[in-house]
């Protein structure tokens, strides 16, 4: 088959390789001139099966109510005369239930484990072939750091659903925390650390690169690449789409694939179909590696930042805000993600001077899971996206489970739990 993916972030790219692996010819497509220059830029690094729980929790709504007004609040509204992001708030809102939470874990946590093989598959592909993907991964775990006892406690109840799940996941003293990453010794003797959450066989690593290094390898393998393209109509003949149409080309498509991230909304309209994904805008700063810089990737839950190690830079994530498709650095945000780190681990401060700040917009879902699977009136048209902050964590899996959906190989992953027809049940 001919297919199109639109988009060439980690999940649009991941998505292109299992197609082609399965022997399809396959077209790349995106509105910028390189791969994984959006979304997939500069997160947080983190690759987390243990930290899959949606966003959208019971004490959301109370913790918005008490940032109101706070130039650097982890959570921010900015409220437009947009129905999209009305349409997606009071979505996001319902969802905002213990019970809505837990049943989108372990449907995310099947789809990380997923990623988790496939990351490893590529690989393996690649450094059999000579020509081995480097992307700063590193094998070290990932530690949810708690500041209070009552959170550590109220954790507790996940890391039961996850060992029972088969997640390698424990709790640990706040002493422990420090025996694991002993950069956030300052913040014991502070009393700032109540203790920890440990997954070890999570990883990190800079989805960037990673992104990078597979699109040029697959164009090396045959894909073809197509930057600064802008997609603006589907060519359709009944109730399948047989091309796709930028200002300059058609491409002729047996299937199409929506991977674009925070764009594939709209092209989702122009196929006729409205799904429930808006952008979240969150910042990350970037520092060098200096003294006794930390290894472990970290999730910090009180300040609300993630700190990854990638190599011989550090990378800090963090703040989420509902402000349509804005992506201005304001740096009073900005510095509040390093303000917060440097907070936790004051020794970061020798290389402050050289942050580097970012801004990027996550394509969140309402229910914090992927939308994958076929949609709309178009019977080969499929859309894999949503993934707000976990896209990193899902990609590989959300490209692997679709190309099987698209090829009707055996399924490696049950795609029911990410079917966009679950939305018409909220």
């Amino acid at each position: 088959m001919k297919i199109v993916v639109v988009g060439a972030g980690i999940v649009g790219v991941t998505t292109a390789y299992e197609l082609a692996e399965r022997g399809h010819e396959v077209t790349l497509v995106d509105r910028r001139e390189g791969a994984g220059l959006e979304t997939s830029f500069a997160n947080g690094g983190q690759l987390g099966a243990g930290e899959v729980a949606p966003w959208a929790g019971p004490e959301v709504p109370g913790l918005v109510l008490r940032w109101l007004g706070r130039a650097d609040a982890p959570f921010r509204l900015r409220l437009k005369a947009d129905p999209e992001q009305w349409i997606w708030l009071l979505r996001f809102l319902m969802r905002c239930r213990a019970s809505a939470r837990a049943e989108r874990v372990l449907p995310n946590l099947g789809l990380a484990l997923l990623t988790r093989a496939r990351m490893a598959a590529i690989a393996a592909d690649y450094e059999a072939k000579g020509a081995p993907i480097r992307f700063d991964e590193r094998r070290s775990g990932i530690m949810q750091i708690f500041r209070h006892a009552h959170s550590l406690e109220g954790a507790a109840e996940g890391v039961r659903v996850m060992r029972a799940a088969g997640l390698d996941q424990s709790l640990l003293s706040a002493r422990e925390c420090v025996d694991v990453e002993p950069a956030l010794a300052a913040a014991l003797q502070k009393g700032e650390i109540a203790g920890g959450v440990y997954c070890p066989s999570d990883a990190s690593g800079d989805a960037h690169l990673f992104t990078r290094a597979l699109a040029d390898r697959l164009m090396k393998a045959g894909v073809a690449f197509v930057g600064g393209a802008e997609v603006t109509r589907f060519e359709a003949e009944g109730d399948r789409i047989v091309g796709v149409r930028t200002k300059s080309f058609v491409f002729p498509a047996d299937a199409v694939v929506l991977a674009a991230g925070v764009g594939t909304a709209a092209l989702a309209r122009l196929a006729g179909l409205r799904i429930p994904v808006y952008p979240l805008k969150g910042y990350s700063v970037t520092l060098p590696a200096t003294g006794n810089a930390p290894t472990v990737s970290m999730t910090d839950e009180a300040r609300k930042i993630v700190v990854s190690r990638l190599g011989e830079r550090i990378r800090i994530a963090g703040t989420a805000e509902v402000c349509g498709y804005d992506t201005d650095i304001e740096m009073p945000r900005a510095r509040s993600v390093l303000d917060a780190a440097l907070d936790l681990m004051p020794q970061l401060g020798e290389a402050a001077d050289r942050a580097e700040y970012w801004t990027g917009l996550r394509p969140m879902s309402s229910d914090g899971s992927p939308i994958i699977g076929q949609g709309g009136r178009f019977t080969n048209l499929y859309l894999n996206t949503g993934h707000g902050s976990l896209g990193w964590t899902l990609g590989a899996g959300s490209a692997a489970a679709l190309a099987d959906l698209i090829c009707g190989t055996a399924p490696q992953l049950d795609l029911t739990p990410f079917a966009i027809n679950r939305f018409s049940l909220v």
